[in-house]
Order: C-alpha cells, then structure tokens, then sequence
C-alpha cells in the first residue's frame, strides 16, 4: 500500500512515523509537497482547509499523511498504525518556546517517549531519555518550574503543561 507523506524528510516526527509504517508493513513511501493539499484528488472534498490550517498552525513541521485515500496527522496514523495500547498526545507549547510541536506516548500513565518538533536536538533527545519510563505526574512534578532565560517558560515546563492539562 502507498503512503504519501508532507512533511520534512529530515523532521523527528517524519521519521517516527515512517519507522512506525514501516514496522506496520507499509514500505512503499514517497513525500510530497504541500501543494498536494490544493491538488490532491478527494482534499478539497475531506476538508483540504482544516489539513492546511493544522499544517500550517505547527509552522508545516507536523506530517500529514495519505494511506490508501485517507488523510490522517502523525497522532491519527500513529493511532491506526502505532502500538494499540498507546496513547499519543499532541500539542503546541507556547510560542515563546524553541518548540514548536510537542508529541507525547503514554502507556499506563508512563512516558514510552516524547518528541518535541523544532527544539534543539541535543535537549529534545537527553529530555525524550531522562523521562522515559516514568510516570506522568513525576515528570510534571520535575519539569514545572523549569525557567529559560527571560522567557517566561521553557520547553520542559511547556512539556509539564501539557501533560498537566492533558
């Protein structure tokens, strides 16, 4: 089966989901620009503007993916193609942040991993490692009060927010 992916070849989100589509068997995949969402047979007709507001709402990092004529976003695909007893969540911190998408797996109130799209790479991995594996309320406990500079926030807090409010 074909995927069509719009995104950044080289976005830790794209290549999450394409490891994940991979492991479900769908191999055969090409990337497309984000024109496809104008020309596309069948998008204007799936609503084409909200897939283009939510690509461009997280700054066209966020992958939108066509699997055999349907549309879905990383947390759709990651649900219908993912490990079933995952649950994504999928949010954009505040943009006073280098973040600009922050995508979370739990497993029975565990962290399984944490992506944070448009942070520094070195951060995002040592967080996505230290976090691992604990629970959600640890985390939130740890990461709350955790200042950047003169920001206001950071991307630890925005990623304890985000878990806060669910």
């Amino acid at each position: 089966m074909a995927v069509e992916i719009l995104g950044n070849k080289e976005g830790r989100l794209e290549q999450r989901l394409v490891k994940q589509l991979k492991e479900a068997g769908l191999n055969e995949i090409t990337w497309v620009s984000p024109n496809i969402l104008e020309a596309h047979d069948g998008w204007r007709e799936d609503g084409s503007a909200l897939w283009r507001a939510e690509y461009e709402r997280h700054n066209q990092i966020l992958p939108i993916s066509c699997i055999h004529t349907y549309f879905y976003n990383f947390k759709q695909a990651m649900e219908k193609y993912g490990p079933k007893d995952v649950e994504w969540k999928v949010w954009t911190p505040s943009p006073a942040v280098c973040s600009k998408v922050i995508v979370v797996a739990i497993k029975d109130d565990v962290i399984r991993e944490v992506i944070m799209e448009g942070s520094c790479m070195g951060f995002s991995n040592a967080l996505n490692i230290l976090v691992k594996g604990m629970e959600v309320s640890r985390v939130v406990q740890l990461l709350q009060n955790v200042p950047c500079q003169t920001r206001g926030t950071s991307c630890p807090q925005e990623l304890a927010r985000g878990l806060r409010n669910g």
